[in-house]
């Protein structure tokens, strides 16, 4: 006889909490936050959108705790300041910012967490024009800092690409006009053409929109087939201005002009390269990094509150409580004399699959019990913290980016006047 065939059963209702508790897995004395070094190798530098500039590094705690900011306006003390190890909901700032989870899972798929070696690789598997060559330290810090500071601070990175135009404009004419934001150097261009005629194109460059001149060697004439066609372009061909120690500066209008042997051309999109720069304001790998912790962590998210009961058809009898079933699998244990058993009454050992249906039978007199739930894989959601106890609103409250030991607790309750056996 399995536990779904009693029929004995009191319609009587059941309810869960749930609650994680996160702590360092090793035991932290006091922390201490010493002023940060002038000539770290570590420093970087980041552009936001709205054209202010910030410097990142990592911030070290004594004993050996790296940790990131959780405030861009905080303030870093000036001399040596003590850290207690906190919680997200205890720092008054971010009471209105949910995204614990996403900051979570940015510290514990970036660098320090991971090396900036399976960092790369993992980049590269999602598809992020990384290369051959790994993400510098600096890089990754910078990039990880800049991610948390859009969540806990609104402020966005500089991603526009500088190689795309902000304006395109077409005619009068076989005439496509192009306006970037800045003054970039060209490196080449490609077009497609529709014709089944011979195109030939050719770029102008200008300062101001209306006075043109021709870039030297950037005419391409096409062959008779539809299709894509590119054309590099000479070093300083664009270059409009150089200073002692600075990148040349470029153009901030281009032009392209086409014309075909019969009739009037058609031109498909236009792409363009740069040289002598960047394709980003802020270094390309930590363009990506950000892009790639910022779509990992909205994801996480929903991973997080995946951690809970489904408790929907539970009801509490004379002998056993349920069912429940859980959404991701996690590793249950119940407290003092309660037990979980299957469907069949046998007790439940290892992991607790979705779509399994458990029960709960729990110790005779009691109204209420916790179980306690690990996950295989670190999914809850928790940050901690640190915070100075004595300037918590002034010092820069900072996530510390290390191993934790996590518990997720599910409170459950039910009608005290049921009488178990």
């Amino acid at each position: 006889m399995t536990v779904l065939s009693i029929s004995s059963r009191a319609l009587t209702q059941v309810t869960t909490r749930r609650h994680v508790l996160a702590k360092p897995a090793k035991q932290l004395p006091l922390l201490t936050r010493y002023r940060g070094g002038t000539y770290s190798h570590t420093i970087d530098r980041v552009v936001f959108s709205d054209g202010t500039t910030a410097r990142t590094d990592l911030i070290r705690l004594h004993p050996n705790v790296d940790a990131y900011s959780l405030d861009f306006t905080g303030i870093a003390p000036h001399i040596p300041s003590r850290y207690r190890v906190g919680t997200w909901s205890a720092l008054p700032h971010l009471r209105n910012r949910d995204y614990e989870a996403e900051v979570d899972w940015i510290i514990r798929h970036s660098f320090p967490m991971i090396t900036t070696a399976e960092l790369s690789q993992r980049m590269r598997e999602a598809g992020y024009p990384l290369g051959w060559a790994n993400i510098n330290e600096h890089e990754a810090i910078a990039a990880t800092q800049a991610a948390i500071w859009y969540l806990t601070n609104g402020l966005a990175l500089d991603t526009q690409p500088l190689n795309v135009p902000v304006a395109v404009r077409r005619g009068p004419g076989p005439v496509i006009t192009f306006e970037f934001d800045g003054e970039p150097q060209l490196g080449g261009y490609s077009v497609s053409t529709g014709s089944d005629s011979a195109v030939t194109v050719r770029l102008q460059k200008s300062a101001n929109g209306v006075d043109w001149l021709d870039v030297s060697g950037s005419q391409l004439t096409t062959d008779r087939a539809k299709g894509r066609y590119q054309r590099a372009l000479g070093v300083g061909s664009t270059l409009s201005a150089s200073n002692h120690g600075h990148h040349g500066r470029g153009y901030r209008y281009y032009r392209l002009i086409a014309k075909a042997e019969t009739g009037t051309p058609k031109i498909g999109p236009v792409n363009f390269w740069l040289t002598g720069s960047r394709h980003y304001r802020n270094a390309d790998r930590v363009v990506h990094l950000y892009n790639y912790l910022l779509a990992g962590a909205l994801e996480a998210a929903v991973e997080a509150d995946d951690l809970g009961l489904i408790d929907s058809q539970a009801i509490a009898g004379p002998e056993l409580i349920g069912p429940f079933q859980v959404r991701t699998p996690l590793t249950l244990n119940a407290a003092d004399d309660h037990a979980l058993v299957d469907s069949d009454g046998f007790p439940i050992r290892g992991v607790v699959q979705p779509g399994t249906d458990f029960y709960l039978r729990p110790a005779p007199g009691t109204s209420a019990t916790t179980l306690t739930a690990t996950t295989p894989q670190h999914r809850t959601g928790r940050v901690l913290t640190g915070v100075a106890p004595g300037a918590p609103e002034r010092f820069t409250p900072v996530a510390l980016a290390m191993t934790t030991d996590v518990a997720i607790q599910f409170d459950i309750s039910w009608d005290g006047d049921c009488e178990h056996r």
